[in-house]
Order: C-alpha cells, then sequence, then structure tokens
C-alpha cells in the first residue's frame, strides 16, 4: 500500500487540475537530469550499506514513536516532545529516499511507502502535520513549523521519486494551512528569540512548491518571509549579506539559517532576482572563509563565529547543511572549487560523523577529540518508543543521499563528473542515451583514475572532468594521448565519444596542509588527497599530548597497513623531526576504537595562508 491510497478521489483530482508547473527565469550552469543510475562501491559503497542495514532499515521499527507521535497529539499524558521532534520524520524520509536513488534497494522502496502512508493518515482535517496539540501548534515558539518544513519537503521528494500526486496534495494542503494562517496577518513565525532562522526555512518548501504547482499564493508567501528575514529582530539576512557582512555578524547565524538561504537561492531561480544571487553568494563564501573546519565540518557549537578554528562542537546536521546549501552553490556557479569542497566534507567531516558499522552517527565530530554516538551526547532528546532518535541520527544519513545532487551533472554542452571512486555512474546526455562512466580506482587510497565510457551509440558532446585544486600536477590522458589539466578547473574535452573511450587522470597526492592559527597556532593538519590525516593512538605507542613536532619541507608519507575490523581507508608511516615514526590515518577512520585523536598537528617550516577564494587554504604546500 502506497500514501495514494489515504487521499479521496476528489483530492486526487484537486491536486493533478491545480498541478501546473513553472520554468525558472534563471538557468543554473549545471543540473541533476532524472533517471541517473548508480553503482557505487569502495568506501562510500560500503558506508552506503553499512547505513542501510544498520540503520535505515531498522530505525523506523526501533524507534515506533517516529510515526505515532503524530496520533498521539490530542492525548494524554502528554508526550513531552522537544521543539523539533516533528522533523524527524521528513528528515529521516528524505535520506531514505536520496539513499535510494544510490541502492535502489526494494526494501528501501518497501520502508519508505509504509511510512509516508502511516505519515499522511496522521495529517488533521485542516492540513496539520506536526505532533502538537491545538494549543500549541504553529505558535511561534516551539519549532513547528520548521518540522513542517521537512514534512513538506519529504513528500515533494517523494511525489518527484515515485510519481505520487498524494504526497503532492497532503504537502499542499499543510502548505495552505501556513499561508492562511500567516501571509500578511502580522504574525511573525517566530517569537523565540531564534531571529526565526528555523521556522523561516519553510521557504525552501515553499519555493519548490510553486516551482511543481505554479500556486502564486506560495510565490507570495516566499517574497513575504524575505521580508520578514529583515524586520528588527529578524535574521537580517538579506540586509547583512549584501552590505558585505560576514555571517557570524548577522543577528540569525545558527546553522539552521542555511536552509534559509536554499529559499534564497531557489527565489533567485525563479525571480531571476539579482541581489539574491549575490547574497547566496556572498554567505557561501563567508562561511567557506571563517566557518568551514579542517574536516570540512560547520559551525562551532551550531553557530557561525568567524573562527574554523573554534574547538565548539561541529555538529553533523550542521555539516549536512553545508553540503546542502553547497550543491546549490555548485550548480549556480558550474564552480569545480565547491566541488572540492564537498568532496572534503564527503570523505571527512561527514563520514567522520558515521561508525564504520552503520549502527550510530555523532552530534560532535570534533577536530581534536572523541567521537560519540549522538545517542550518548544528546540523549536528552530520547523519548520512550524513540530512543534512538535525535536531530543528527535522522538527518546524518541524507548527507550521504546528497552524493545524488553532486556525483555527476549535466552543463549545457556535456556531462560533468565531480566525484571519483570505483563504480559506475549512468547518466543521461542531452539527446536522452545513458552515458555508463565506469571507473577502475582505489581513489581516494591512491590518485589513479580511470574512467571508461560506455554508450549504445556514438554521440558527440563535452566531458568535464573535475581537477582538484591540492592536485598541483594532474597527468590526464584520453586513449592512451596525453592532455594539459589544470589545478582547482574542470577539464574539458568534446569529440564524438563511442563506446569504450578511456580517460586516464594520475592526482598528485603528495602532502597538503592547512597551517593553523588561533586556537591551532603553530599546528597543521596534513592532507593526502581529499583526506584529511589524524594522529589516532590506536595506531600508535604514544599518546595524543605527546605528538612530536614534524618538518613540512620533509614529511613522507609512507603507505603502511592495518589490521583490525575496521581498515582505514588510508594510513601511513611519517617521520617527525626527531625521527620518531609515527602512523597518520585518514579522519574518517580515527577514533572508531572510541580513542581520543588529533587532527591539529605540530608543525614548523610552513606558514599560514590568506584566505583566498581560489586557492583553497588547506591545499597550502611549503
Amino acid at each position: 500500500m502506497t500514501c495514494l491510497a489515504v487521499l479521496s478521489p476528489l483530492i486526487f483530482a484537486a491536486s493533478l487540475a491545480s498541478a501546473a508547473p513553472v520554468p525558472d527565469k534563471a538557468a543554473p550552469r549545471l543540473s541533476r537530469p532524472p533517471g541517473i543510475e548508480y553503482q557505487l562501491s569502495g568506501p562510500v559503497g560500503e558506508r552506503l550499506k553499512a547505513n542501510l542495514e544498520n540503520w535505515e532499515l531498522r530505525a523506523p521499527a526501533a524507534n515506533p514513536a517516529l510515526v505515532q507521535m503524530f496520533y498521539d497529539r490530542e492525548r494524554k499524558p502528554d508526550r513531552n516532545l522537544l521543539p523539533w521532534s516533528g522533523e524527524f520524520i521528513g528528515k529521516h524520509l528524505c535520506a531514505a529516499m536520496l539513499n535510494h536513488r544510490l541502492q535502489r534497494d526494494p526494501r528501501q522502496k518497501r520502508s519508505i511507502d509504509r511510512l509516508v502512508t502511516e505519515f499522511l493518515k496522521s495529517q488533521g482535517p485542516d492540513g496539520y502535520l506536526g505532533p502538537f496539540d491545538q494549543n500549541r501548534r504553529l505558535t511561534g515558539k516551539n519549532w513547528d513549523i520548521w518540522g513542517h518544513y521537512w514534512a513538506i519537503r519529504a513528500l515533494l521528494l517523494y511525489h518527484e521519486e515515485f510519481g505520487a500526486p498524494g504526497a503532492l496534495a497532503a504537502a499542499t494542503r499543510a502548505a495552505d494551512l501556513l499561508v492562511d494562517k500567516f501571509l500578511d496577518k502580522g504574525i511573525p513565525l517566530t517569537n523565540d528569540g531564534s531571529f526565526g532562522q528555523m521556522n523561516y526555512a519553510v521557504i525552501h518548501a515553499f519555493t519548490n512548491l510553486y516551482r511543481v504547482t505554479g500556486k502564486p499564493s506560495y510565490l507570495a508567501m516566499a517574497h513575504w518571509i524575505v521580508r520578514e528575514w529583515d524586520r528588527p529582530g529578524a535574521g537580517l539576512y538579506l540586509r547583512y549579506a549584501l552590505a558585505g557582512k560576514e555571517m557570524f555578524e548577522f543577528p540569525g547565524n545558527r546553522w539552521e539559517s542555511l536552509h534559509d538561504f536554499q529559499g534564497m537561492y531557489d527565489l533567485h531561480l525563479l525571480t531571476a532576482g539579482p541581489e539574491l544571487r549575490s547574497a547566496f553568494q556572498h554567505i557561501w563564501f563567508s562561511i567557506l572563509k571563517g566557518d568551514r573546519h579542517n574536516t570540512g565540518g560547520f559551525t562551532s557549537g551550531e553557530k557561525t563565529t568567524g573562527n574554523p578554528y573554534d574547538p565548539g562542537a561541529i555538529e553533523t546536521c550542521c555539516t549536512v547543511a553545508w553540503i546542502d546549501m553547497s550543491v546549490d552553490m555548485l550548480k549556480l556557479t558550474g564552480d569545480s572549487l565547491v566541488a572540492d569542497e564537498l568532496e572534503l566534507s564527503l570523505f571527512n567531516g561527514l563520514i567522520g560523523g558515521q561508525h564504520p558499522s552503520g549502527s550510530w552517527w555523532t552530534y560532535n565530530t570534533p577536530m581534536d577529540g572523541v567521537k560519540k554516538a549522538s545517542a550518548h551526547d544528546i540523549v536528552f532528546q530520547a523519548r520512550p518508543g524513540s530512543p534512538e532518535l535525535n536531530c543528527c541520527s535522522v538527518n546524518a544519513p541524507r548527507g550521504l543521499g546528497l552524493l545524488t545532487e553532486w556525483a555527476a551533472l549535466r552543463a549545457a554542452d556535456g556531462i560533468v563528473l565531480n566525484f571519483y571512486g570505483p563504480g559506475t555512474i549512468a547518466i543521461p546526455a542531452a539527446s536522452g542515451q545513458k552515458v555508463s562512466l565506469v571507473q577502475r580506482t582505489r581513489y581516494p587510497a591512491d590518485g589513479s583514475i580511470e574512467v571508461k565510457l560506455a554508450l549504445a551509440k556514438s554521440e558527440a558532446f563535452a566531458l568535464y572532468l573535475r581537477i582538484p585544486a591540492w592536485s598541483a600536477k594532474t597527468e590526464a590522458q584520453l586513449n592512451g594521448a596525453p592532455l594539459n589539466a589544470a589545478p582547482g578547473a574542470y577539464l574539458r574535452v568534446e569529440r564524438a565519444w563511442k563506446s569504450g573511450d578511456t580517460m586516464s587522470l594520475q592526482l598528485d597526492m603528495s602532502p597538503h596542509y592547512w597551517m593553523g592559527e588561533r586556537e591551532a597556532d603553530g599546528k597543521a593538519s596534513v592532507y593526502y588527497g581529499p583526506l584529511l590525516l589524524a594522529f589516532d593512538p590506536a595506531y600508535n605507542r604514544l599518546g595524543p599530548d605527546e605528538i612530536p613536532e614534524f618538518d613540512a619541507r620533509q614529511l613522507a608519507l609512507r603507505h603502511a597497513r592495518a589490521e583490525g575490523p575496521y581498515p582505514p581507508l588510508a594510513i601511513f608511516e611519517a617521520d617527525a623531526a626527531n625521527g620518531t615514526s609515527l602512523r597518520l590515518c585518514d579522519f574518517a577512520t580515527a577514533g572508531v576504537y572510541g580513542n581520543s585523536y588529533r587532527t591539529w598537528l605540530p608543525m614548523r617550516n610552513l606558514q599560514p595562508r590568506p584566505f583566498d577564494r581560489r586557492r583553497p587554504v588547506w591545499a597550502n604546500r611549503p
């Protein structure tokens, strides 16, 4: 049974009659065509499988309040919910559907269908999709509207993926409720001192709904929220961004604002508003400059501080939001440096927050410290019937699924490959013909990548391969003939491609660095390709506070091996300046046995590099 069975034929007819998609007025440089197919192996494939088996499929049955809380909203005794409890179902469904794109496991589809069906049965007669009683719903003192944002986003994705007009109808009924209550009524979406950043994120739902349905009230609601942003006591996003202020200076500088900014991006596409584009890009670079850490993680203590060395908690939800916003930035600009950032976050801050078993994710994934299960670190979010549910446990897997939004995209003249790793991505060319990009590689364990094309008939188009900014010297070949490849750009090859054509890359995997300042003064982070390296006592005799100084001019990485149930993605022997031999492993594996690790290592003969939009600070070389 799917969600289509829970709505009446009249509602079906109304939803279909009202749906009139609206084209964008501004076109992004890159887009994701429907029908891409993925078969990923290697580290990412293993993490996807672990998440599916040990979290995604078992979580709903192990935490039945995921849906039951919506049926109990008027029952006594009260469930004592968190202000954001209503987000759990939407986040979980978004993650599951994105990961279904990557895996296409029939068990995923059955689980998703079952959850959507039961969730929609709980919808109130007025369209309400939250878990709170009549006295507390949509008040602005809780995060109920934030919960509706995630519910609408999930239902739209379900409709997009599976052709489910019933889900679209439910999403529009919930949206209509919000329009009727708030649009031009003089009632703010929040009055809890949060500057509206989480509840105003619903702008992103309204821009997407308007694109799908063309309903004018949804566009009006989006414009109303933009005006609300800049009223006294609100986030001041647009005003401050256009004035050149950094995000940490905004009154609304919590991580949830990134979803508000995604609504800003969407509204730019729908209206071609240049100020919206300028503000969005300015904010993205502001985050990159001051709040994206060496791990690719985002925020310190759930907000921006303008200090990437700040040791405050790097929440997993924040990193996923940064990936989400960066996907939009990549599509908008077509800039390969944004794809470099997505790769950095994926291989480090994101899967570094997932235990390799797949059974838990972190709340905080620190640069230096210990990785703890979110169910332990934020256990206060646990409730009867949902002992494992918290903001990060339901949202973190979405970071893996977002790979479908950037791994391979289409440009106006061809196909863009951003993700490197063993497996196959089959993407439709402009003609509709599927072009399979088959990668033979151990990347990121080494820098040798072979991309072989498979297609039914020859077709002319441009193929873009991302050359990371950190790869100072890249060797590239087409069918054995050398090509010139520049770091921090796409290698573009246009020709009539035929099945069996092969592109080969040998990326420069020599060490590169980020020399620290402030709290990391005198220390540096060491990178091997996209992988941040860490000192973990599990692979060393010394403790984390006994690490000797390294010399950036002499540091050489020698491949090593490590036994155990969770072998590192990469592990190296490296000699400190005093001759002591140490082992450094990839950040994703660091701390998996509960050890305290370090990514900021004592370093000499390296100078900090000023922030430069075209030269990543983490690609520094002595």
